[in-house]
Protein backbone atom coordinates (compact mmCIF):
# COMPACT_ATOMS: atom_id res chain seq x y z
CA UNK A 1 0.00 0.00 0.00
CA UNK A 2 1.73 3.51 -1.09
CA UNK A 3 2.37 5.99 1.48
CA UNK A 4 -0.34 8.92 1.28
CA UNK A 5 2.29 11.39 1.55
CA UNK A 6 3.46 11.15 -1.80
CA UNK A 7 0.21 11.38 -3.54
CA UNK A 8 -0.51 14.54 -5.42
CA UNK A 9 -3.52 16.98 -4.22
CA UNK A 10 -5.50 16.00 -7.20
CA UNK A 11 -4.70 12.04 -6.52
CA UNK A 12 -4.86 12.38 -2.86
CA UNK A 13 -8.52 14.16 -3.26
CA UNK A 14 -9.19 11.42 -6.06
CA UNK A 15 -8.91 8.77 -3.46
CA UNK A 16 -10.48 10.24 -0.10
CA UNK A 17 -13.57 10.88 -2.45
CA UNK A 18 -13.70 7.27 -3.67
CA UNK A 19 -12.94 5.83 -0.51
CA UNK A 20 -15.76 7.35 1.58
CA UNK A 21 -18.13 7.08 -1.67
CA UNK A 22 -16.94 2.85 -1.48
CA UNK A 23 -17.72 2.73 2.03
CA UNK A 24 -20.69 4.40 1.87
CA UNK A 25 -22.33 2.00 -0.40
CA UNK A 26 -21.19 -0.82 0.97
CA UNK A 27 -22.81 0.17 4.43
CA UNK A 28 -26.37 0.71 2.37
CA UNK A 29 -26.00 -2.55 0.19
CA UNK A 30 -23.80 -5.30 1.90
CA UNK A 31 -24.40 -7.66 -1.21
CA UNK A 32 -22.42 -5.46 -3.36
CA UNK A 33 -19.36 -5.83 -0.98
CA UNK A 34 -19.70 -9.31 -0.44
CA UNK A 35 -19.96 -10.30 -4.42
CA UNK A 36 -23.39 -10.39 -5.14
CA UNK A 37 -24.63 -10.54 -8.76
CA UNK A 38 -27.86 -9.35 -8.07
CA UNK A 39 -29.29 -7.64 -11.27
CA UNK A 40 -29.61 -4.34 -9.80
CA UNK A 41 -26.63 -2.22 -10.47
CA UNK A 42 -25.77 1.68 -10.86
CA UNK A 43 -22.98 3.32 -12.71
CA UNK A 44 -21.48 6.53 -10.64
CA UNK A 45 -19.78 8.98 -13.43
CA UNK A 46 -17.63 11.70 -11.92
CA UNK A 47 -15.11 14.21 -13.02
CA UNK A 48 -12.21 14.78 -11.86
CA UNK A 49 -9.65 17.28 -13.57
CA UNK A 50 -6.42 17.36 -13.58
CA UNK A 51 -6.03 13.37 -12.85
CA UNK A 52 -4.24 11.60 -16.36
CA UNK A 53 -4.81 8.34 -17.06
CA UNK A 54 -0.95 6.83 -15.56
CA UNK A 55 -2.29 8.96 -12.55
CA UNK A 56 -5.37 6.43 -12.45
CA UNK A 57 -3.41 3.48 -13.65
CA UNK A 58 -0.94 4.03 -10.50
CA UNK A 59 -3.53 4.77 -8.03
CA UNK A 60 -6.13 2.24 -8.97
CA UNK A 61 -3.17 -0.94 -8.98
CA UNK A 62 -1.89 0.36 -5.22
CA UNK A 63 -4.96 1.02 -3.69
CA UNK A 64 -6.96 -2.57 -4.99
CA UNK A 65 -9.83 0.16 -7.21
CA UNK A 66 -9.87 -2.79 -10.33
CA UNK A 67 -13.33 -2.44 -9.85
CA UNK A 68 -13.76 1.03 -10.82
CA UNK A 69 -14.03 1.63 -14.84
CA UNK A 70 -12.69 4.89 -16.21
CA UNK A 71 -12.99 7.00 -18.99
CA UNK A 72 -10.02 9.89 -20.16
CA UNK A 73 -11.03 13.17 -21.78
CA UNK A 74 -8.35 14.32 -22.94
CA UNK A 75 -9.47 14.51 -26.71
CA UNK A 76 -8.33 11.76 -28.19
CA UNK A 77 -11.16 8.79 -28.54
CA UNK A 78 -9.66 5.96 -30.45
CA UNK A 79 -6.89 5.58 -27.09
CA UNK A 80 -9.80 5.74 -24.49
CA UNK A 81 -12.12 4.15 -26.11
CA UNK A 82 -9.40 0.80 -26.23
CA UNK A 83 -8.84 1.51 -23.12
CA UNK A 84 -12.27 1.05 -21.98
CA UNK A 85 -12.43 -1.92 -24.05
CA UNK A 86 -9.52 -3.65 -22.55
CA UNK A 87 -11.11 -2.55 -19.27
CA UNK A 88 -14.29 -4.66 -19.87
CA UNK A 89 -12.17 -8.00 -21.39
CA UNK A 90 -10.59 -8.22 -18.65
CA UNK A 91 -13.27 -7.60 -16.22
CA UNK A 92 -15.76 -10.24 -18.89
CA UNK A 93 -12.25 -12.67 -18.15
CA UNK A 94 -12.12 -12.42 -14.60
CA UNK A 95 -16.36 -13.06 -14.32
CA UNK A 96 -15.84 -16.32 -16.01
CA UNK A 97 -12.31 -17.47 -14.56
CA UNK A 98 -10.89 -18.90 -11.77
CA UNK A 99 -8.82 -16.29 -10.11
CA UNK A 100 -5.99 -18.82 -9.03
CA UNK A 101 -5.75 -21.50 -11.28
CA UNK A 102 -7.05 -19.56 -14.39
CA UNK A 103 -9.96 -22.42 -15.29
CA UNK A 104 -13.27 -21.45 -15.87
CA UNK A 105 -15.42 -20.92 -13.00
CA UNK A 106 -18.56 -22.82 -11.71
CA UNK A 107 -20.36 -19.85 -13.61
CA UNK A 108 -18.58 -20.62 -17.01
CA UNK A 109 -19.09 -24.24 -16.30
CA UNK A 110 -22.60 -23.95 -15.76
CA UNK A 111 -23.35 -22.07 -18.75
CA UNK A 112 -20.94 -24.50 -20.69
CA UNK A 113 -22.54 -27.79 -19.55
CA UNK A 114 -26.30 -26.92 -20.27
CA UNK A 115 -25.32 -25.57 -23.78
CA UNK A 116 -23.52 -28.88 -24.43
CA UNK A 117 -26.56 -31.12 -22.91
CA UNK A 118 -29.10 -29.23 -25.39
CA UNK A 119 -26.55 -30.11 -28.21
CA UNK A 120 -26.43 -33.63 -27.32
CA UNK A 121 -30.53 -33.89 -26.99
CA UNK A 122 -30.80 -32.21 -30.22
CA UNK A 123 -27.58 -33.85 -32.00
CA UNK A 124 -28.47 -37.46 -30.35
CA UNK A 125 -24.53 -37.18 -30.06
CA UNK A 126 -22.83 -38.08 -26.22
CA UNK A 127 -21.33 -35.42 -23.89
CA UNK A 128 -19.34 -36.73 -20.80
CA UNK A 129 -18.91 -35.16 -17.60
CA UNK A 130 -16.28 -36.02 -15.39
CA UNK A 131 -16.03 -34.09 -11.13
CA UNK A 132 -12.33 -34.44 -9.41
CA UNK A 133 -11.45 -34.23 -6.03
CA UNK A 134 -8.38 -34.08 -4.94
CA UNK A 135 -7.89 -37.01 -2.09
CA UNK A 136 -6.66 -35.77 1.24
CA UNK A 137 -6.41 -32.18 0.35
CA UNK A 138 -7.42 -31.03 4.01
CA UNK A 139 -3.83 -32.75 5.30
CA UNK A 140 -1.27 -30.85 2.64
CA UNK A 141 -2.87 -27.55 3.61
CA UNK A 142 -2.82 -28.36 7.62
CA UNK A 143 0.82 -30.01 6.88
CA UNK A 144 2.55 -27.55 4.40
CA UNK A 145 0.26 -24.51 4.91
CA UNK A 146 -2.58 -22.87 2.11
CA UNK A 147 0.47 -21.38 0.24
CA UNK A 148 2.04 -25.01 -0.43
CA UNK A 149 -1.88 -25.96 -1.06
CA UNK A 150 -2.35 -23.11 -3.86
CA UNK A 151 0.37 -24.56 -5.73
CA UNK A 152 -1.21 -27.62 -5.83
CA UNK A 153 -3.80 -26.52 -7.13
CA UNK A 154 -2.26 -24.63 -9.85
CA UNK A 155 -0.22 -27.64 -10.66
CA UNK A 156 -3.17 -29.44 -11.48
CA UNK A 157 -5.16 -27.47 -12.73
CA UNK A 158 -1.83 -27.53 -15.30
CA UNK A 159 -2.58 -31.25 -15.85
CA UNK A 160 -5.96 -30.65 -16.80
CA UNK A 161 -5.56 -27.74 -19.22
CA UNK A 162 -2.67 -29.90 -21.03
CA UNK A 163 -4.92 -33.18 -21.61
CA UNK A 164 -8.06 -31.17 -22.66
CA UNK A 165 -9.15 -30.63 -26.86
CA UNK A 166 -9.66 -26.85 -27.91
CA UNK A 167 -13.40 -27.31 -27.17
CA UNK A 168 -13.28 -29.33 -23.84
CA UNK A 169 -13.99 -27.65 -20.77
CA UNK A 170 -11.88 -27.45 -17.50
CA UNK A 171 -12.92 -25.74 -14.45
CA UNK A 172 -12.94 -25.39 -10.87
CA UNK A 173 -15.89 -25.93 -9.08
CA UNK A 174 -14.23 -24.42 -5.74
CA UNK A 175 -11.47 -25.90 -3.03
CA UNK A 176 -10.00 -28.82 -4.37
CA UNK A 177 -12.74 -29.68 -6.83
CA UNK A 178 -12.44 -29.47 -10.50
CA UNK A 179 -14.74 -30.62 -13.65
CA UNK A 180 -14.14 -31.80 -17.23
CA UNK A 181 -16.66 -31.07 -19.72
CA UNK A 182 -15.83 -33.49 -22.81
CA UNK A 183 -18.39 -32.65 -25.47
CA UNK A 184 -18.67 -35.46 -28.20
CA UNK A 185 -16.80 -38.35 -25.77
CA UNK A 186 -18.16 -41.18 -24.74
CA UNK A 187 -17.58 -43.30 -21.67
CA UNK A 188 -14.61 -45.37 -22.64
CA UNK A 189 -12.38 -42.34 -24.23
CA UNK A 190 -13.40 -39.75 -21.49
CA UNK A 191 -12.30 -42.87 -19.20
CA UNK A 192 -9.11 -43.10 -20.85
CA UNK A 193 -8.78 -39.23 -20.69
CA UNK A 194 -9.16 -38.96 -17.14
CA UNK A 195 -6.81 -42.35 -16.47
CA UNK A 196 -4.17 -40.46 -17.73
CA UNK A 197 -4.77 -37.30 -15.94
CA UNK A 198 -4.61 -39.86 -12.65
CA UNK A 199 -1.30 -40.71 -13.77
CA UNK A 200 0.19 -37.63 -14.30
CA UNK A 201 -1.42 -36.46 -10.85
CA UNK A 202 0.19 -39.21 -9.50
CA UNK A 203 3.60 -39.01 -10.27
CA UNK A 204 3.85 -35.33 -9.74
CA UNK A 205 6.11 -34.29 -7.16
CA UNK A 206 5.42 -30.85 -5.26
CA UNK A 207 8.14 -29.11 -2.78
CA UNK A 208 6.84 -27.42 0.29
CA UNK A 209 8.66 -24.43 1.72
CA UNK A 210 10.43 -25.87 3.73
CA UNK A 211 12.32 -28.06 1.29
CA UNK A 212 10.24 -31.69 2.14
CA UNK A 213 8.67 -33.34 -1.40
CA UNK A 214 5.47 -35.02 -1.46
CA UNK A 215 2.59 -36.43 -4.29
CA UNK A 216 -1.08 -36.13 -4.23
CA UNK A 217 -3.32 -38.19 -5.81
CA UNK A 218 -6.99 -37.52 -7.19
CA UNK A 219 -10.10 -39.13 -7.96
CA UNK A 220 -13.03 -38.99 -10.40
CA UNK A 221 -16.28 -39.24 -11.43
CA UNK A 222 -17.49 -40.20 -14.63
CA UNK A 223 -20.77 -39.86 -16.28
CA UNK A 224 -22.39 -39.56 -20.17
CA UNK A 225 -25.36 -38.11 -21.64
CA UNK A 226 -26.28 -39.50 -25.25
CA UNK A 227 -29.48 -36.52 -25.74
CA UNK A 228 -32.11 -39.57 -25.45
CA UNK A 229 -33.85 -38.40 -22.57
CA UNK A 230 -34.69 -35.23 -20.90
CA UNK A 231 -31.55 -33.74 -18.93
CA UNK A 232 -30.38 -30.69 -16.84
CA UNK A 233 -27.19 -29.75 -15.57
CA UNK A 234 -28.24 -30.40 -11.99
CA UNK A 235 -28.68 -34.02 -12.82
CA UNK A 236 -25.90 -34.40 -14.66
CA UNK A 237 -23.46 -32.90 -12.05
CA UNK A 238 -25.04 -35.54 -9.25
CA UNK A 239 -24.63 -38.76 -11.25
CA UNK A 240 -20.43 -37.58 -11.79
CA UNK A 241 -20.93 -36.25 -7.95
CA UNK A 242 -22.66 -39.86 -7.18
CA UNK A 243 -19.32 -42.28 -8.69
CA UNK A 244 -17.13 -39.99 -7.48
CA UNK A 245 -18.40 -40.53 -3.67
CA UNK A 246 -18.34 -44.09 -4.94
CA UNK A 247 -14.03 -43.57 -5.93
CA UNK A 248 -13.73 -42.49 -2.45
CA UNK A 249 -14.74 -45.20 -0.83
CA UNK A 250 -13.23 -47.53 -3.14
CA UNK A 251 -10.45 -46.88 -1.70
CA UNK A 252 -9.78 -43.36 -3.63
CA UNK A 253 -6.97 -42.54 -6.33
CA UNK A 254 -9.17 -43.94 -9.13
CA UNK A 255 -12.23 -43.21 -11.26
CA UNK A 256 -15.71 -44.70 -11.15
CA UNK A 257 -18.70 -44.56 -13.65
CA UNK A 258 -21.63 -43.63 -13.12
CA UNK A 259 -25.06 -44.98 -14.08
CA UNK A 260 -25.97 -44.56 -17.48
CA UNK A 261 -28.40 -41.43 -17.82
CA UNK A 262 -29.73 -43.06 -21.36
CA UNK A 263 -30.48 -45.98 -19.87
CA UNK A 264 -31.13 -46.24 -16.32
CA UNK A 265 -33.40 -43.70 -16.23
CA UNK A 266 -35.50 -44.67 -19.35
CA UNK A 267 -38.57 -46.22 -18.22
CA UNK A 268 -38.50 -50.45 -19.02
CA UNK A 269 -41.22 -50.64 -21.69
CA UNK A 270 -39.60 -48.22 -23.72
CA UNK A 271 -36.43 -50.26 -23.55
CA UNK A 272 -38.39 -52.88 -24.52
CA UNK A 273 -39.88 -51.24 -27.24
CA UNK A 274 -36.12 -50.28 -28.43
CA UNK A 275 -34.55 -53.48 -28.03
CA UNK A 276 -37.53 -55.09 -30.34
CA UNK A 277 -37.00 -52.24 -32.60
CA UNK A 278 -33.05 -53.34 -33.04
CA UNK A 279 -33.85 -56.92 -33.33
CA UNK A 280 -37.00 -56.63 -35.94
CA UNK A 281 -35.05 -53.96 -37.79
CA UNK A 282 -31.37 -53.77 -37.11
CA UNK A 283 -31.71 -49.92 -35.40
Amino acid sequence: MPNNNDLTPNESALLKEMNELQQELCSKVTEHCAGSEDEAALWVCRLFPGVTPSDWESLSAQNALHEWLTLPLDGSAAPNVRLVQRTLQKLSYETNHDPLTSLANRRSFDRMLDVEIERARRNKSAVSLAVLDLDDFKSVNDTYGHTTGDEVLVGVAGQLSSVIRRYDLAARFGGEEFALILPGTGLVKAKRVLERVLSAIRSQTFTAEDGSTFSITLSGGLTCYKGTIDMSVKKLVDLADEALYRAKAEGKDQIEVSRIPDIDMVPRQSLVQANEKQFLFGK
